[in-house]
């Protein structure tokens, strides 16, 4: 989970109660949700403080967990293969329990 930072003064942005995202910098410049420009899998999310967070996508994230589980079933014991499938396993286990953390639903199928 990284935190969305204010291009101009570096700190985070946090959600407003006028639903718009303002940073905590001494300017208060201001993010509308349209503006958040993600690549790849991430998704926008609130955590629990407030603070605007980017997380990996649970759904492309769960594929990821079940073909990383599958490759390590598949892998030689005890080879570098299994390992690093275990790896990223656990790395997509962890993007998951972020996404949990701030609320995001996991997929139906996981």
């Amino acid at each position: 989970m990284d935190i969305i930072r204010c291009d101009t003064c570096d700190a985070p942005y946090g959600l407003r109660p006028d639903g718009l995202f303002r940073c905590d910098g001494d300017q208060a410049h201001a993010l509308h949700n349209q503006d958040i420009d993600l690549d790849g899998s991430d998704v926008w999310a609130v955590d629990s403080a407030g603070t605007l967070v980017i997380v990996a996508d649970p759904a492309v994230t769960a594929e990821w967990a079940r073909d990383a589980l599958e490759a390590f079933f598949e892998d030689e014991p005890d080879s570098w293969g299994e390992t690093n499938s275990m790896r990223s396993f656990l790395e997509a286990a962890d993007d998951l329990l972020d996404a949990a953390h701030v609320g995001l639903p996991l997929p139906n199928n996981f």
